[in-house]
């Protein structure tokens, strides 16, 4: 009798086992490279080069080209006068410390203009991810329902994929047909509250 339970056990146990296996079978997963969908998209590319022009334009309103040039002329003019003093040598000479100490302040001033820079940019491409996102969420899930997907993965969570559940191309290809440009991300975005009217003129009483 005991033998009998087992058996029937073990039957209803593969029989489960194997219904799974069919289940995860026909499930369609597929992944998504966002990084390569960014880099390769006409949106991603326009986004990318704004980024690139306002951070020349920034270097160009900072002044650090001509900083750092007046910073690295003015070091290799001083050089061959100081190499060869001690520090106390370079203090007891008035215009060698004063050279020395006005070239270590342009220094310190590039390089807490160019970190401010650095993090300017660093903010305005965290920013441009966030944005890029309402156009490319919309895009996978059109060519999630083109394929058939159950699932869409993100490459950075896949330990293992095929290529050929990689659907970036097709993601791309979306994009660049839908939001090709960053005129045309605009009305994705969320739009800011309007602000409050202003009071009446002398309303009150």
């Amino acid at each position: 009798m005991k033998l009998r339970n087992i058996v029937f056990a073990a039957a209803l146990f593969a029989g489960a086992t194997s219904m799974a296996g069919a289940a995860m079978a026909q499930t369609k997963v597929y992944i998504v490279n966002e990084s390569r969908v960014m880099m390769e998209s006409k949106l991603g590319k326009a986004m990318n080069q704004q980024l690139t022009a306002d951070a020349q334009q920034a270097v160009e309103q900072l002044g650090l080209k001509t900083l750092k040039t007046e910073a690295d002329t003015e070091r290799a003019a001083l050089q061959p006068q100081i190499q060869s003093l001690t520090p106390e040598a370079i203090q007891a000479n008035a215009t060698l410390k004063t050279r020395v100490e006005n070239l270590n302040k342009k220094y310190n001033e590039l390089v807490q203009k160019s970190s401010a820079l650095d993090q300017g940019v660093e903010q305005q491409r965290t920013a441009n991810a966030v944005r890029f996102n309402y156009a490319l969420v919309p895009a996978i899930d059109a060519v999630a329902k083109q394929v058939g997907a159950d699932v869409v993965l993100s490459y950075g969570s896949a330990l293992y994929n095929k290529e050929s559940v990689d659907i970036s191309a097709q993601v791309i290809a979306r994009l660049d047909a839908t939001v090709p440009t960053i005129e045309a991300l605009k009305p994705l975005l969320p739009q800011r509250p309007a602000a409050p009217a202003a009071p009446p003129a002398g309303g009150g009483q």
